[in-house]
């Protein structure tokens, strides 16, 4: 129950009058009388029943909220920029592969062309040559066109026009991927721990639990003390000037409101159980988050060793197909096909560590703070790139 607390400070005003008035009488003559003066107003809630310090932690953590939310919308916006950030380092990544791509075409069709000019090689194989050279130069004219769009979109994403002249780095050849990582139940308590949204939530319960006591005080007695003191001056008459000040105690106690304290009490209480289910509907989503966000980068981590070792033996079957056909030993069929596999392996490759940067990023806004785990990979991340 509700117990008696002293109320907040006193609120003091002062005002400043001017009036005009006949002041005649019954029996004696008048006329316009102008009067004007300062005036002091003392009001001083002395005793309630917790409702005022009710009402200030209903806006304290009102502002809690508020800020707690601002917080998390920031760190929206910031993964919104990683994310762009780190597709378009892929578009730039992907960009240079198909450039390499184009090259390995262009020596396949330059092995095809001897081949023919020296009568051992027919022209078909020349042509499946320079076609493949065409699908090369066709994807790298597409990735280019991807490169320019992203990177108007992370010009964007930061504030800036998308026609703002700028550039970052490249693609980090070198992942982390030995960096030990904590266990997802660490990560979760750090993020029912930090996590903004989450502690906002929270916030809002902490609110309605004080709009309650604010809402039940509106039907228990007060204590409460008014004073005021004023001076008015006269333009004609016997008196310059009068001083006035009144004082009283005044204790109020509701009887009857319409049952309106009742209704009011019972609003509050049911927008306390939304606030309730809100912030335990968004601890279960926390959670889910970090397990989902935790597993792909696990998942990411796996994927960049698979496709190294991929592209390691995509390559050197690219290079054995074309130094057969050169000898003579192997068919165009054979290199086209090996260095169609090179070039989607290069590529994957290329998105495998881009997934990876993505999800460490998802991480890190998931749990709500940088925790050891992805400090130690940024830093590695940092030092290494170029």
């Amino acid at each position: 129950p509700a117990t008696p607390v002293l109320g907040a400070g006193p609120e003091v005003a002062l005002t400043a009058s001017a009036s005009r008035a006949d002041l005649a009488t019954q029996n004696q003559d008048g006329g316009p009388v102008t009067s004007y003066g300062p005036a002091v107003e003392l009001d001083w809630l002395l005793l309630d029943r917790g409702g005022r310090s009710a009402d200030a932690e209903d806006a304290r953590q009102a502002l809690l909220a508020a800020d707690w939310s601002h917080n998390a919308t920031i760190q929206d916006v910031i993964l919104a920029v990683q994310r762009t950030f780190v597709q378009y380092l892929n578009a730039k990544a992907q960009l240079d592969a198909a450039r390499i791509s184009v090259r390995q075409g262009q020596a396949a069709l330059d092995a095809a062309t001897t081949r023919h000019d020296a009568g051992v090689a027919t022209i078909a194989e020349v042509l499946q040559a320079r076609t493949a050279l065409s699908q090369f130069l066709l994807d790298e004219a597409t990735v280019a066109g991807q490169v320019l769009v992203l990177r108007g979109s992370l010009a964007t994403a930061m504030g800036l026009p998308a026609t703002t002249p700028y550039d970052v780095g490249t693609l980090p050849a070198d992942v982390p991927l030995d960096t030990p990582t904590e266990a997802v139940e660490r990560l979760i308590a750090v993020a029912n721990a930090r996590r903004p949204d989450l502690l906002a939530a929270r916030a809002e319960v902490d609110r309605a639990t004080a709009h309650i006591d604010a809402v039940r005080s509106d039907g228990l007695p007060t204590l409460g003390l008014s004073a005021s003191a004023n001076r008015s001056y006269y333009e004609v008459g016997d008196v310059d000037f009068r001083n006035n000040w009144s004082a009283r105690l005044l204790l109020s106690f509701p009887l009857f409101t319409g049952w309106a304290s009742s209704f009011n009490i019972q609003k509050a209480k049911e927008e306390l159980g939304t606030a309730q289910a809100q912030a335990a509907g968004l601890e279960q989503q926390v959670v889910l988050q970090v397990w989902t966000s935790h597993t792909a980068l696990t998942t990411a981590a796996q994927l960049v060793r698979t496709s190294r070792d991929l592209l390691a033996s995509a390559e050197q079957s690219e290079r054995v197909a074309l130094g057969r056909y050169r000898e003579g030993v192997g068919t165009i069929i054979d290199l086209l096909a090996a260095q169609s596999a090179l070039a989607a392996a290069r590529a994957q490759e290329i998105q495998a560590r881009s997934t990876w940067f993505a999800a460490l990023a998802q991480l890190a806004r998931d749990t709500g703070a940088a925790a050891e785990t992805l400090q130690a990979a940024a830093v590695t991340i940092e030092k290494r790139e170029p």
